[in-house]
């Protein structure tokens, strides 16, 4: 059976998820495990789960439709949308295409064509939605009391050195080790290397995929 990866991860929910890197090797070692064949994987990094405009969630859509896999694996639902609305119409886009959704977190496919699994999926939906409307407002509120007080917002990008930092990160340091070496926020760390993985792991699905044809 064809299976496909989608993983995300923002500044704002890295709690509620293992990062990007992570989540692809947890994905790569279900499908080994079962005898899928992986051929596609979809990784949006720094975006958050409210957003319609995430490239590689339209992608994933797009592809489903094209019937390149039958199934996609996340870590869990909130990875996919943390919208009640957006959830929704993710899932019966997949459904239309007759492609299903495996979650790593419960171990099951997400099912709403029972009443307990429709119950059950628009409750997580509807709690995940809150709790990004509450981090917003946060938000909103901090830029507020910031622009009263004259204060800027944001950071300036700056530039930093990738190979001391990447260098570093195959010695085990952790993302707030490197940071402080080479001088910027982890977070910056965080998104500029993981780009770097997500590339190489779809070149080795690409490889992989070259190979058996040959």
């Amino acid at each position: 059976m064809k299976v496909a990866l989608y993983c995300r991860e923002s500044t704002d929910d890295t709690s509620k998820a293992p990062n990007i890197q992570n989540q692809l090797e947890r994905g790569k070692a279900w499908a080994l495990k079962e005898g899928y064949s992986l051929v596609a994987m979809y990784a949006d990094n720094g975006f958050s789960g409210g957003d319609w405009q995430r490239p590689q969630w339209l992608q994933c859509v797009k592809d489903a439709k094209r019937h390149l896999w039958k199934v996609l694996w996340v870590w869990n639902q909130d990875r996919l949308a943390r919208d009640t609305e957006q959830f929704l119409w993710f899932y019966r886009s997949l459904k239309d295409a007759n492609a299903q959704i495996f979650e790593e977190t419960s171990n099951d496919f997400i099912d709403m064509e029972t009443l307990g699994g429709r119950v059950k999926h628009q409750t997580m939906a509807q709690a995940a939605e809150i709790f990004r409307l509450v981090t917003s407002e946060k938000v909103k509120a901090a830029h507020i009391r910031s622009k009263a007080a004259g204060l800027p917002w944001g950071r300036k990008p700056r530039n930093f050195d990738v190979g001391l930092a990447q260098e570093l990160r195959l010695r085990g340091k952790g993302w707030r080790e490197i940071a402080k070496v080479v001088g910027v926020s982890y977070q910056t760390v965080r998104r500029v290397l993981l780009k770097g993985v997500i590339l190489e792991h779809q070149q080795s699905v690409l490889s992989l995929q070259t190979e058996k044809k040959a």
